[in-house]
């Protein structure tokens, strides 16, 4: 499947942007973006607007005015039906690990869920290290400034590595502030090479992460929205790799491919057991590291 061009993308977006009030204004629809269109369960190399519902009602029990058009100013309509589940949490990578690496597991002691350590980073202003992962695994609703943050996930007071610091709930991340019990690694595990530099998400760009329960996986980014992207199970990929997310990878780092360079962070998946259904959705990194003033370690 072909990489799609960026210039292409903008101006989709730009459309996209001006529709968002019409577009969220249909029954059930939750997300929307532009990306590969889907016939029959199979990927076209066409790109278009995409509305997703959580579930599709036959246009038979709609009103005129609630059925989605096919086609918005020549521009085609893909109806998608999907359902994201945030990826709280099988390996190793539940033990103890020195030094810290991205991949790995981590919990806030208030909460008995875990989700992944996705990467070491640093405060651009201070220089501090801080554990990066998600808003909903390092802070969630009760959460609050300074709570206890463990690796592995155990209520062990010497597990503690550090106490959160501040976080952004629009793009669901967070992180933690080390407090220098273990030594920090800027690697993420399974890879050679940490990432050294952000890039952003490009429908068709082929991404891989390191999550707690899944491990690496690889798929490709079917669709891309203003603050997240998609990504689905590459075209003829065997069975056996169909599952390219699972509770538990909430907070894992998607790298490019072909450099390494980081992409987003990974916060849900689809809830829907179907094979053809699989789909797994990210934060913008490049926005992460802005509006929480970090870089790489």
């Amino acid at each position: 499947m072909k990489k799609l061009n960026t210039g292409e993308e903008h101006q989709y977006l730009r459309i996209l942007s001006n529709l968002k009030k019409y577009l969220f204004s249909f029954y059930g629809v939750h997300y929307i973006d532009i990306g590969y269109k889907f016939t029959l369960g199979k990927i076209l190399p066409e790109l278009s607007i995409r509305v997703h519902l959580y579930r599709k009602v036959p246009k038979q029990f709609l009103s005129i005015s609630q059925i989605i058009p096919q086609f918005i100013d020549s521009i085609p309509v893909d109806i998608i039906q999907s359902n994201p589940g945030l990826h709280y949490f099988q390996s190793k990578r539940r033990e103890r690990f020195d030094p810290l690496v991205g991949g790995i597991s981590i919990r806030n002691l208030r909460y008995n869920t875990q989700g992944t350590l996705g990467m070491i980073v640093r405060d651009i202003i201070t220089g501090k290290l801080f554990a990066l992962s998600n808003y909903h695994v390092l802070v969630g609703e009760a959460g609050k400034k300074g709570d206890l943050i463990t690796q592995p996930a155990t209520d062990n007071k010497d597990d503690i590595i550090g106490e959160v610091n501040r976080w952004n709930e629009q793009f669901d991340c967070a992180v933690c502030e080390l407090n220098n019990s273990r030594r920090p690694s800027a690697k993420i595990l399974g890879y050679d090479s940490p990432p050294n530099t952000v890039i952003r998400p490009s429908i068709g760009m082929i991404v891989t992460k390191s999550g707690l329960t899944t491990g690496i996986t690889t798929g490709i980014i079917d669709g891309i929205s203003f603050d997240d992207f998609t990504i689905i199970p590459k075209p003829k990929q065997s069975l056996g790799d169909i599952e390219i997310s699972a509770p538990g990878d909430s907070g894992s780092i998607w790298l490019e491919t072909n450099t390494n360079a980081a992409v987003g962070l990974h916060y849900a998946g689809e809830i829907d057991p179907r094979p053809e259904a699989e789909r797994a959705w990210a934060k913008r990194l490049h926005k992460i590291f802005r509006v929480l003033h970090i870089d790489f370690m």
